[in-house]
């Protein structure tokens, strides 16, 4: 009869060493690394520091996760150096541990960076140093200009939905600075549209 009485603490005690270990997806992740055209050199970066490359591509490369985005820079002759970014979202696997685990779930996911959750690919679109004409020109600034638009309406919805209607500062400085971003990109897209040269 004691045991019957101990089976709740020792089903806990389980529960509390699962959750250190954590059960999410793990610590890293691979990732495909495309460019349109192919064959271009792409440097991954991550708080300013170089953490993988592919050349050429496509490729896949296998990394750490962090709760920092990726910045993926391309190059590749007669085009422009383009780049894009990865970025890192929370798992919702996570909130598992912290109804096996509560707060020591909730750690162990944050420290490992098993809580983060990255794409699984991403696709940079290299610009050409030059076009045939100004139609192709505008054609090619148009679609950017769309893929950028959405990108960071995905973006931004996902940080709204972490911020979960929560009036945190700095929940929603992130999203200010995602609308910010948007439009500087925006931006870029139509000065370099007027300055790419046609028919060279």
């Amino acid at each position: 009869m004691r045991l019957l009485y101990r089976l709740p603490i020792i089903f806990c005690a389980m529960a509390m060493l699962s959750a250190c270990a954590t059960v999410t997806s793990g610590t890293n992740h691979t990732l495909l690394v495309e460019s349109d055209p192919s064959g271009a050199t792409c440097v991954l970066q991550r708080d300013g520091n170089n953490i993988a490359a592919v050349n050429p591509t496509p490729g896949s490369v296998r990394i750490s996760k962090s709760r920092h985005d990726i910045r993926v820079n391309c190059e590749k002759a007669d085009h422009e150096a383009t780049s894009s970014t990865v970025t890192a979202g929370f798992q919702g696997m996570t909130l598992g541990n912290v109804l096996i685990g509560g707060v020591i779930g909730l750690a162990a996911d944050l420290a490992s960076g098993a809580a983060v959750t990255y794409p699984e690919s991403v696709k940079v679109v290299l610009w050409p140093c030059s076009f045939p004409s100004a139609a192709a020109r505008d054609a090619f600034f148009e679609a950017r200009q769309a893929d950028t638009r959405a990108d960071f309406d995905r973006r931004i919805e996902s940080a709204q939905g972490a911020c979960g209607g929560s009036t945190d500062q700095a929940c929603l400085q992130r999203v200010r600075e995602l609308n910010m971003q948007k439009e500087q990109e925006l931006r870029r897209i139509e000065e370099r549209r007027a300055i790419i040269p046609v028919g060279t």
